[in-house]
């Protein structure tokens, strides 16, 4: 390598630096390179030594000093992105055995004597080849630097999609010079490059990449206000991924400039917020439909009754956050265009009875997607009118405390709305929309007895019971039925429509039928179990799980090494053809 400049991006075997100090070492003889690692575990030192500090070290003993001369012979070759393309794709020939394959260079054949181009036909298919690539990937290619922009864009004049994770680009004018050479180029993913935060003087000098729909900024060290001094040279832009930058704020420097006007998909996911003050920052994001935000620390989701903010939202995902109050599903109700939530993870979730699916597809009215599953229309019908009955059963435990049933509504803001669609509802029968109460409420159920312990009684009874019937005493009548005892029944039921999966409805005997949705003409499967033996069953399954998770990480882990050394054996491959191009 040549000599090392402040700002350049180095691998040294397989660890990657910055170069954030050149010059004399006091107490030292010669030159020395400061360097700052991408990982703190190759590190020796805060960017100190001999009691004086030289450089400033992004992360806690991330520094280390070398020779320049060992920095040299030890630094990896860089490339440009035409010249990996070239390894990895195309051709390996230089410009030279191109311009010796070609007629034009030959020298004029003598009188009578024919001349026949070797390889001409070889080179001139693998620029066709080229010229008609579209995506391009180049991970880990060691490329510094677009090179020849004109050439670039001679080659490669339909490429709309470049990936160039964990490169050694140092500069933000790479996302210019890009664009510059690659007009056509629609997604660039820089994820994993450490590059010098863009200043004002830089953000304005940069031309507007108009094409750029798609730009993945993962693991790049960067603040949302770094980000968005790019904005203006993006104007397109449709997509943006931020994962893994350590994020902590949202508010720019100038909070009243409209930023990323067409900017639609924010991936925020695998950062450090915890206040929900910080993403209404983005909510002035003019087109924006999908909020990504899973794996930050949020604790609360605050939108107040009303409000103006996140108008066209259609998706937003909060996986593995800090989320531990209904309240905070109440607020995503008021998003109007929201049809699509992720909140697996949280405590709100992981501490409720059921997985509380039901709970928020009746407190959040426009889902049609939770946790990645469809939320059809018997299904909501059924999931609010569980929440119904369960809140109207709170309603009557309250009744004649004016302060407490006050509280107790503020708490379900759509309980108006659902009585107003269902009708009057008690906590243990169904709506009363004519007739008496009790014939409103009967149900025919069929009762199917699948045990094999129930011998000849197995099979079908139909019966017309309450809905205020409780599990515990339909079990009693189950085992008149079928002669299975009561502590050895599970009870299932049989879903229709689109959920094939039955549902175990007999683990509290305290809840009632209506509680689960029974409906009429429902089937009800009568199994049974061991107790002793169900416990040992469940102990040895979550065993088998464990060893079944460790396998698959095992499994992973090799895969990954596998990949890793092919990825090794072809960059290697790779650099060897292009320093043979550039020897040659």
């Amino acid at each position: 390598m040549s000599h090392p400049h402040l700002g350049d991006r180095v691998q040294i075997a397989d660890r990657k630096a910055t170069v954030r100090y050149v010059g004399e070492v006091e107490g030292q003889n010669g030159t020395w390179v400061g360097l700052d690692w991408d990982s703190a575990a190759r590190g020796k030192n805060n960017g100190s030594t001999g009691g004086r500090s030289y450089f400033q070290c992004s992360a806690p003993g991330s520094g280390s000093f070398v020779r320049v001369e060992k920095f040299q012979a030890q630094t990896e070759p860089t490339a440009t992105i035409l010249a990996a393309v070239q390894a990895r794709y195309g051709d390996q020939e230089t410009d030279q055995a191109k311009q010796e394959a070609s007629p034009a260079s030959m020298p004029r054949p003598k009188k009578g004597v024919h001349w026949q181009f070797i390889g001409a036909e070889k080179v001139q298919a693998r620029l066709s080849q080229l010229q008609t690539l579209e995506k391009a990937t180049l991970i880990n290619c060691r490329i510094s630097c677009v090179g020849d922009q004109a050439e670039l864009r001679e080659s490669l004049p339909k490429l709309h999609e470049l990936d160039l994770t964990g490169n050694l680009l140092s500069s933000w004018h790479i996302l210019q010079q890009i664009g510059s050479a690659l007009p056509s180029l629609s997604m660039l993913n820089l994820s994993q490059n450490i590059m010098t935060p863009p200043d004002s003087a830089t953000s304005s000098s940069m031309p507007p990449n108009a094409a750029l729909r798609t730009l993945v900024l993962n693991e790049c060290r960067l603040t949302w206000s770094q980000v968005v001094s790019i904005q203006a040279s993006v104007p397109s832009l449709q997509e943006l991924h931020l994962c893994h930058n350590n994020i902590t704020t949202l508010s720019a420097p100038d909070p009243d400039e409209p930023v990323f006007l067409q900017l639609q998909l924010l991936d925020l996911e695998d950062n450090c917020l915890t206040d929900w003050a910080e993403v209404m920052h983005v909510s002035r994001l003019p087109c924006l439909k999908h909020l990504w935000l899973g794996g930050n620390k949020l604790q609360h989701v605050q939108l107040p009754p009303g409000t103006d903010a996140f108008q066209h939202l259609h998706t937003i995902l909060l996986r593995d956050n800090k989320l531990s109050r209904w309240g905070d599903v109440d607020s995503l109700n008021r998003l109007p265009a929201l049809t699509d939530l992720r909140l697996t993870g949280n405590p709100i979730l992981n501490d409720a009875r059921g997985g509380g699916r039901y709970e928020v597809v009746a407190r959040v009215q426009g889902l049609t997607m939770l946790n990645g599953s469809a939320v059809r229309q018997r299904e909501r019908r059924d999931c609010e009118l569980r929440y119904l009955r369960a809140v109207s059963g709170e309603l009557e435990e309250v009744k004649g405390n004016s302060e407490a049933e006050k509280v107790l509504r503020a708490a379900h803001p759509r309980l108006d709305a659902l009585q107003e669609q269902y009708g009057p509802m008690s906590g243990a029968t169904a709506p009363v929309r004519g007739g008496t109460a009790l014939s409103a409420s009967m149900i025919e159920v069929h009762l199917l007895c699948v045990a094999p312990s129930a011998g000849r009684k197995m099979g079908r009874q139909t019966k017309k019971v309450p809905g205020s019937l409780e599990v515990g005493k339909l079990k009693l009548l189950c085992q008149r039925l079928f002669k299975v005892p009561a502590a050895r029944q599970a009870l299932f039921l049989k879903a229709g429509g689109e959920n094939p999966m039955p549902d175990n409805i007999g683990e509290d005997d305290s809840k009632d039928l209506m509680f689960f949705s029974v409906e009429n003409g429902a089937e009800i499967l009568v199994d049974d179990f061991d107790p002793e033996v169900h416990a040992q069953q469940t102990l040895a399954q979550k065993a088998e799980e464990a060893r079944n998770h460790a396998a698959r990480m095992l499994l992973q882990t090799k895969a990954i090494d596998v990949t890793q050394s092919v990825q090794k054996q072809q960059h290697a491959e790779s650099l060897a053809s292009i320093q043979k191009a550039v020897a040659d």
